[in-house]
C-alpha cells in the first residue's frame, strides 16, 4: 500500500522549507506561525511502514488530499471539496480531503500539528465507509487503524521540515 499527499493551501499558509523562491514577500516571513511538518517526510514515512500491509485488493494508493487555509477567506472555494472522496478503480487509487484551519495550527508545536494532521487524515479515510461508492474490496476500518498507528509513534524529528535559509 502506498500513502500520498497532494496539498492545496492559502496564500497565507506558511511552511517551513519554502522560505526561498516563492513569491512571498519579506515581510510576509516576518509573520508568527508555521507548518513545520513536511510532506514529503510523511509521504514516505506513512508508505514505508504500509509497504507490505494490504487492506484488500481493489485499493493500491491513499491519496491524501490535504487542505490549509484560512477558509472564511476564500468565499467558498475550499468548502465546495470539504467531503470530497474518489474511487478511481483504473488506477486503484482512492483520493480523499482532509482539512486544517491555519489559524487553529499555525502556533501550534510540530508534535501538536502532527496531532490534528493524524486527525484529518483519519477523517478522510473514514469518510470512504459514507459513500455510496466505495471500493467492494478495501478494509477501510483497517486501515484506518494501521495509520492511526503508524502516526501516533512517528518519530516528529523525522518529520520536521527543513528551513531553507
Amino acid at each position: 500500500m502506498e500513502f500520498r499527499t497532494v496539498v492545496t493551501s492559502g496564500r497565507e499558509v506558511l511552511r517551513v522549507g519554502a522560505e526561498r523562491g516563492n513569491t512571498r514577500s519579506a515581510l510576509d516571513w516576518l509573520e508568527p506561525g508555521r507548518w513545520k511538518i513536511s510532506m514529503v517526510a510523511l509521504d514516505s514515512y506513512v508508505t514505508e511502514h504500509l509497504r507490505d500491509k494490504s487492506f484488500g485488493t481493489s485499493i493500491e494508493r491513499f491519496v491524501f488530499c490535504f487542505e490549509i487555509a484560512d477558509f472564511e477567506l476564500w468565499a467558498g472555494f475550499f468548502q465546495a471539496s470539504s467531503e470530497y472522496t474518489s474511487y478511481r478503480p483504473k488506477k486503484r487509487e482512492l483520493w480523499s480531503v482532509g482539512q486544517l484551519r491555519w489559524s487553529d495550527v499555525k502556533d501550534l508545536a510540530i508534535i501538536d500539528q502532527l496531532r490534528v494532521l493524524q486527525d484529518a487524515v483519519l477523517t478522510a479515510v473514514r469518510r470512504v465507509g459514507t459513500r455510496p461508492r466505495k471500493p467492494r474490496d478495501f478494509d477501510y476500518n483497517g486501515f484506518a487503524a494501521a495509520l492511526e498507528l503508524i502516526l501516533s509513534q512517528a518519530p516528529v524529528e523525522r518529520l520536521a521540515a527543513t528551513p531553507a535559509l
